[in-house]
């Protein structure tokens, strides 16, 4: 990257506050937009709701009018006698104050639906009611928006006795301003989108009205004001940035660029020993002016104290390639050789060896670090003596070794690695109070010719140590193209531990959770749910078991587990008349070595006194493929005294017809099919209780999963089920507290 002098950076940052504040004021201004429109939506629906509550009340209130001329006697009496009608309808109708002065018109109509007048005025209402009463009509006018509104006059209480019909003419804006005192809508500029002497419903015409909002001055004025301050704000920001420029070039920029050139000239000068009389004027800031004096200064120490770092230097640098504890090369060595072998077309190859010593943190936890740290010096002792005269044995991890062979086959390097096993062979590891001897996994990758890329060979040196590590693979392993699926294994944490627990069995952490008896709700047995304790973090099934299932390591991690169950027995975690239920997962039931760790532990437990019951939890999947050896398996398994269940019933592959062929003595329904029991929908119960009927009515007891609620208990006992577990119960691991456990199962 160019350097850039203290001008140009000086001048960049001016021009990133000029442009920052410009960016501010343009924000502001948008945000004050903003609000100003949020404002103004308020203001319409503040109007809108203005005009609605103006309708409701014009439309009562023209209700009430209406209905009280209606009931005037003297309304009845014209339309009994209507000889005076022209006097009561121009003088005696306005003068009785039932009505308001900006009523257009009044008139009746007889039963027939005919105005009562001959001859109507100008202003006067339709000869011939409009429609049936009661009704309400718009009419679009020269000289505004009028509303007609006719509703029928009664003689009686009753409403029973129709006399005829009484109608009014008003002026729909001065009605309406009348009824509300509008501060947001402003109807002066009213619109209706009403055809002329249409009917229509008054309360709900507020969509065909259009009106505006009115103004608001001190809106306007904040905003108008709001833009002078900005724009002088932002004026004098400018003026004080370019003072602040004009500042800083004169008491920073040009005292900095002296100092430069003076420190360029120190670099001509022979030795890189300052002259004095090299310096300028004092500059004018006393700091800077201090610096430079003293830069003068170390330029003569430096000298001096170069020289005794040449003297050390080399002393240094081999201490800082070998690791103090095994006195092999370190890490940083490594990567160094590593980087000139690169360099060095005059190999032709090169062999990566990648030692890892097995279960090291099983030896330290069980043995102590100050064995781990003996352990660890006597492996390097033991590769160092086989590796070939010249090679390098680097510490490249706690455990971790690693050496480069150059210009050899895969033959040579293969006898290098069997030679390092042969001599770890041989050491006594029980001087260090060991029982067991240390082993170490090989992974070996060999480098095309001429081609030394250290991060891909370390890849493959790992992918084949990890390989090495696996159950029933050999100890020393070289990398190959199909090795590619576990570059996953490397880089994931979750998928070494479940390795770490095939290989070692005490890493597996299980809970235990009750599993009760109906309806006295007394502990039964308890199933174990697996764990992975791994550095301190615990592992959660649904980290483990897909790692599982697609490593296809159903079988050997289903064998730690049955290992760690049985630990738990041995040790008294599990009480002896305690049951337990241990899940076998699809390739489990047909692996054989996973059925006869099964029936020896089960045989076991038989043969104690008062034995525990052991129950085999298997998914309803796991006999699709291979039905008759899964079979025959289970068979085994309840002949030696196990009691067998079909887990997960009605989640996956649900079928009865599987249920009908399997050889199972329990089945557990699902928390899906539990959850449906309580929530479903009418049709989807009624399945549900007839196909948990016809599986007792089958002979099988039935368990329900996922049980929190004592609602949810209800029901399942309702239904008949015979066991059942949840949090309703307690959470796992609560289950072997003293205080928590039930009593023993008779």
């Amino acid at each position: 990257m160019k350097s850039l002098s203290i001008g140009r950076l000086s001048l960049f940052f001016i021009l990133v506050a000029g442009v920052l504040i410009v960016s501010m004021g343009g924000y502001f201004w948008m945000e004050i937009r903003q609000a100003t429109a949020a404002v103004r939506q308020n203001e319409l629906v503040s109007a809108n709701q203005e005009v609605r509550e103006a309708l409701v009340i014009l439309s009562q209130r023209l209700d009430k009018t209406a209905t009280a001329v209606a009931q005037w006697e003297e309304t009845r009496q014209q339309l009994v006698f209507p000889e005076y009608y022209s006097v009561w309808r121009d003088s005696r109708m306005r003068d009785s104050g039932l009505i308001s002065s900006g009523a257009g018109a009044v008139a009746l109509y007889d039963k027939a639906g005919l105005i009562l007048a001959k001859q109507p005025g100008p202003d006067a209402l339709p000869p011939r009611l409009p429609g049936k009463p009661p009704l309400v009509r718009y009419i679009a006018g020269t000289t505004g928006h009028q509303l007609e509104y006719f509703i029928p006059v009664h003689a009686d209480p009753a409403a029973q006795i129709l006399l005829g019909y009484l109608g009014m003419r008003l002026d729909f804006l001065a009605e309406l301003e009348r009824a509300y005192s509008f501060r947001y809508a402003d109807l002066s500029v009213l619109k209706v989108d009403f055809p002329s002497q249409s009917k229509i419903d008054l309360k709900n015409s507020l969509p065909n009205l259009r009106f505006e909002v009115r103004e608001n001055p001190n809106q306007v004025l904040f905003l108008n004001l709001f833009q002078v301050t900005q724009l002088r704000l932002t004026l004098v920001v400018l003026s004080v940035l370019l003072i602040a420029a004009w500042l800083l070039k004169r008491l920073v920029v040009h005292p900095l660029r002296t100092f430069s050139s003076e420190i360029n000239a120190m670099r001509s000068v022979e030795n890189n020993f300052p002259h004095r009389g090299m310096l300028g004027a004092p500059l004018l800031i006393a700091e800077l002016e201090s610096v430079r004096r003293a830069f003068g200064d170390y330029q003569e120490r430096l000298f001096a104290l170069h020289q005794n770092l040449e003297q050390n230097s080399q002393d240094f640098f081999d201490q800082a390639r070998h690791d103090a504890l095994t006195g092999a090369f370190n890490r940083r060595a490594y990567d160094e050789d590593w980087n000139n072998l690169g360099k060095d077309r005059r190999h032709g190859s090169a062999a990566l060896l990648l030692f890892d010593c097995d279960h090291f943190k099983a030896i330290n936890d069980t043995y102590g670090h100050h064995v781990g740290d003996r352990v660890i010096r006597a492996i390097a002792i033991c590769l160092q003596s086989a590796l070939r005269a010249g090679d390098r044995l680097y510490r490249v991890g706690g455990d971790e070794f690693a050496s480069v062979i150059l210009d050899d086959d895969p033959l040579h390097a293969q006898v290098v690695a069997e030679r390092c096993q042969e001599h770890l062979m041989k050491h006594d590891f029980r001087q260090y109070g060991m029982s067991e001897p240390a082993t170490i996994s090989i992974g070996i990758a060999q480098s095309h010719s001429g081609e030394f890329c250290l991060g891909e060979l370390q890849k493959r040196a790992d992918l084949a140590m990890y390989a090495a590590k696996r159950p029933s693979s050999p100890k020393i392993v070289f990398y190959s193209e199909g090795m590619g699926e576990l570059g996953a294994l490397v880089a994931n944490r979750s998928i070494s531990a479940v390795f770490d627990a095939i290989r070692d069995h005490r890493l597996i952490e299980l809970s235990y959770q009750a599993v009760m008896r109906l309806p006295m709700q007394q502990k039964e047995y308890v199933e174990a749910l697996t764990r992975i304790r791994l550095n301190g973090e615990l592992i959660r099934p649904d980290a483990i078991f897909p790692i599982v299932q697609a490593r296809k390591l159903d079988a050997e991690f289903d064998l730690s587990v049955i290992r760690a169950v049985t630990d738990d027995m041995a040790s008294g975690r599990l009480p002896a008349w305690q049951g337990v239920s241990i899940n076998l997962s699809a390739p489990s039931i047909v692996n054989a070595k996973v059925v006869d760790a099964m029936l020896e532990l089960v045989r076991a437990q038989k043969a104690l006194a008062g034995g525990r019951k052991i129950v085999v939890e298997i998914t309803e999947t796991a006999l699709i493929t291979q039905m008759e050896v899964a079979s025959a398996n289970i068979e085994q398994l309840r002949s030696a005294g196990a009691l067998v269940a079909l887990d997960d019933f009605g989640s996956g592959y649900s079928s009865l017809r599987y249920l009908a062929s399997m050889p199972v003595d329990l089945v557990k329904f699902d928390i899906s099919m539990v959850r449906l029991l309580e929530h479903g929908e009418r049709r989807q119960k009624m399945i549900l209780e007839e196909i948990v009927s016809m599986v007792i009515s089958a002979g099988y007891e039935l368990v329900a999963e996922g049980i929190e609620t004592r609602e949810q208990l209800d029901n399942i006992i309702g239904l008949g089920f015979s066991h059942a577990q949840g949090f309703y119960f307690g959470k796992p691991g609560e289950e072997l507290d003293p205080k928590t456990a039930h009593a023993a199962p008779q």
